[in-house]
């Protein structure tokens, strides 16, 4: 009899490992596969991937992508670490597949918090699952690569030294939580609104609090120095308690973070005051903030990853009460993996792709598209639209194309306003995929409009094709070719 009780307590000690090694490799093939069919872009991954480049070959700040100082955007100063990585594996796949680790590697600290909190394996698989699960974390993934995504592991890990009193773990990560992005800062405030309400961790709470909200200044106040508009973000606060209360609520992609959020964990984070405090806190500096932040209000994208290390700790909170009665605890448990199931089947959230033959699916030009992508001298400068700069963004100059319409001298089109192709620099190469029904966040507009504005360079004589395979085109800029704009 012991010894079955001792093969089967060895067997839940393994299973936080094995889970850890399930998410890896599904979190990595849900971004590789979407990249590799160019489905990733410029924003975030691309971006990132010349910046990190940049910084293993002479740590040069600016970003051509971006068109400013890197840190003039967000202040990621883990960036040159990453560089490192390009030493190991030179290719961009590599950013997924580290953010994929970070993420896959991140569960165990969660499972030692709950266990230590409910003295229940079962019950700490159940919260481990749904964390490394979360909606927020299996977008934040799907998502291309935010170093945010690293800050969300980093915080789990900073609970544990927490929890666990190591102190030298603490610092170390309490540093690099800060170097991850300016808004780790306020994250490092919502951590201490979930322990300041613990008697034994109130002094550290309350220090994460004070310095977050201090480091949250000071990193905005360096963005706006680096970046040529200050920062671009800035917050516009609503003037009284009720319009707060309002802009929390008032649009579907807000209601639908709330639904996602707490249905997730059976709402039971409700029943933690810490909690609450750290979900608004995080909410509050998207929803309530102005039109600047209006893009992330979505639940589909990054922003809401990090929404899983307060809403985790909030029902760990709630299970450490429950761990009194251990069968309440263990019927908790089944029916918080039952209710999360049902999420995840009914709301379609992104790990679904996995059991989709079409996700796998490759289409023939995709291959062609990468045939092109391979002629590309490795040193040239090149414009390319939004779905291709990831894949050709380990170069020192990749401009971002943005189709506009300009009234140009000679109408080429026939017309004053004629469609044209905007970039930065002086590329030698514009690298476009010409294929019908392409997405709008891939060419940044439609379709016909897309088109008019290659057909319309061509006829000036601004491009000519040099290399074309399937719908993918290389042209040669002609820079001795003058285009006036009235």
């Amino acid at each position: 009899m012991k010894k079955n009780s001792s093969y089967h307590n060895n067997i839940l000690k393994l299973l936080p490992v094995i889970f850890s090694f399930f998410l890896f490799l599904s979190y990595s093939a849900l971004s590789v596969v979407r990249h590799n069919h160019f489905q990733s872009g410029g924003f975030d991954l691309g971006l990132y991937d010349q910046a990190i480049w940049n910084f293993g070959h002479g740590f040069e700040l600016f970003n051509t992508v971006k068109n400013r100082i890197i840190f003039g955007d967000h202040l990621v100063l883990i960036l040159p670490f990453l560089s490192v990585l390009f030493y190991i594996w030179n290719d961009v796949r590599a950013l997924l597949v580290v953010q994929a680790f970070a993420i896959a590697v991140s569960v165990i600290p969660i499972y030692h918090i709950a266990l230590k909190r409910t003295s229940s394996r079962i019950a700490s698989l159940v919260v481990m699952i749904l964390y490394g699960a979360f909606f927020g974390i299996q977008y934040g993934i799907f998502f291309d690569f935010h170093p945010i995504i690293i800050g969300v592991a980093l915080l789990s890990f900073l609970a544990y030294a927490i929890e666990y009193r190591r102190s030298t773990l603490f610092w170390t990560l309490y540093v690099l939580c800060l170097l991850t992005q300016e808004n780790m800062g306020i994250a490092l405030v919502c951590l201490g609104f979930l322990y300041v309400f613990r008697s034994e961790d109130r002094k550290i709470a309350v220090f994460l609090i004070i310095s977050g909200i201090a480091y949250t200044f000071l990193s905005l106040k360096i963005i706006s120095l680096m970046s040529p508009i200050g920062y671009e973000y800035a917050a516009q606060i609503p003037s009284s308690g009720a319009k707060i209360l309002t802009e929390l609520f008032n649009s579907e992609e807000k209601h639908l973070t709330w639904l996602y959020s707490y249905s997730w964990f059976s709402f039971l984070p409700l029943l933690s005051p810490g909690s609450v405090l750290a979900v608004l806190t995080d909410l509050s500096q998207y929803f309530v903030t102005g039109e600047a932040y209006k893009r992330m209000w979505s639940p589909y994208m990054h922003h809401r990853a990090i929404l899983s290390v307060f809403l985790t700790l909030g029902l760990v909170d709630v299970l450490n009460y429950l761990s009194t009665w251990k069968r309440v605890l263990f019927v908790t448990s089944c029916l918080l993996l039952i209710v999360s199931g049902f999420c995840q089947f009914r709301f379609h959230f992104a790990l679904n792709k996995l059991i989709k033959i079409d996700y796998w699916k490759e289409e023939p030009w995709m291959k062609d598209t990468g045939k092109l992508l391979s002629l590309v001298p490795k040193n040239a400068s090149v414009a390319t639209q939004q779905n291709l700069v990831p894949y050709l963004s380990h170069r020192k100059e990749i401009y971002l194309i943005y189709p506009r319409l300009h009234d140009i001298v000679g109408d080429p089109c026939g017309q004053h306003l004629c469609w044209w192709l905007d970039y930065g620099g002086k590329p030698d190469y514009l690298i476009v995929d010409t294929r019908p029904n392409q997405w709008l966040t891939q060419i940044l507009e439609s379709n016909e409009n897309w088109l008019s504005a290659i057909s319309n360079m061509e006829k000036s004589g601004k491009i000519r094709v040099v290399k074309n395979v399937g719908y993918a085109r290389m042209y040669e800029v002609d820079h001795n070719v003058d285009v006036f704009i009235r």
